[in-house]
């Protein structure tokens, strides 16, 4: 789904670690997913090499296998699509996720990567776009798809020790008001 990713299971090596290595790779970025019981819930995106690392809450999770009709992705970089970051910290996180992708989509594969914003929630939908006729476009689901809550920023690559959080969402002192909104 990600141009350019690979995948590199973790097997017990220390987050600091592994930013080291991703760092003397050259790496652009790191994501890891953080699970319980074999279920993920969890998503830190660090930028490399000097940060922010953003973390996640990840739910709502179907995999591209379990999506009804869902087809093959293709070796084409996807249009990326960001709805709704409007506020200083939505678009700094949409920036970010916007940094995963190349920024020369082909056209030719018709292929739509969606980050829809919407009550602080982050709906991502993997589409292909279909021409019916002049007129109409249909879509195609090519899965996965998931749901993202942003739970904190950090100064910085990611660090428990010393790190200096920028925005923390706090649940019981934030939620108070159903009308505003941080992403």
């Amino acid at each position: 789904m990600l141009p350019n990713s690979r995948f590199v299971k973790r097997n017990g090596l220390l987050l600091k670690k592994l930013v080291a290595i991703a760092k003397g790779k050259e790496f652009t970025d790191l994501i890891v997913i953080n699970e319980d019981n074999k279920q993920p819930n969890g998503l830190l995106l660090i930028h490399l090499p000097e940060g922010p690392t953003y973390h996640f809450k990840l739910s709502t999770i179907r995999l591209h296998s379990e999506i009804k009709g869902a087809h093959d992705i293709g070796a084409h970089h996807p249009e990326v699509v960001l709805n709704r970051f409007s506020t200083r910290i939505g678009r700094r996180v949409g920036r970010a996720f916007a940094a995963l992708f190349p920024h020369d989509p082909n056209f030719v594969g018709r292929r739509v990567a969606t980050f829809h914003n919407q009550r602080d929630f982050i709906f991502f939908r993997h589409h292909r776009y279909i021409f019916r006729n002049n007129e109409k476009v249909g879509l195609q689901e090519l899965g996965p798809r998931f749901t993202l809550k942003l739970r904190s920023i950090q100064k910085g690559t990611f660090d428990t020790e010393t790190g200096e959080y920028e925005w923390v969402h706090k649940r019981h002192e934030m939620e108070t008001s159903r009308r505003k909104f941080f992403l």
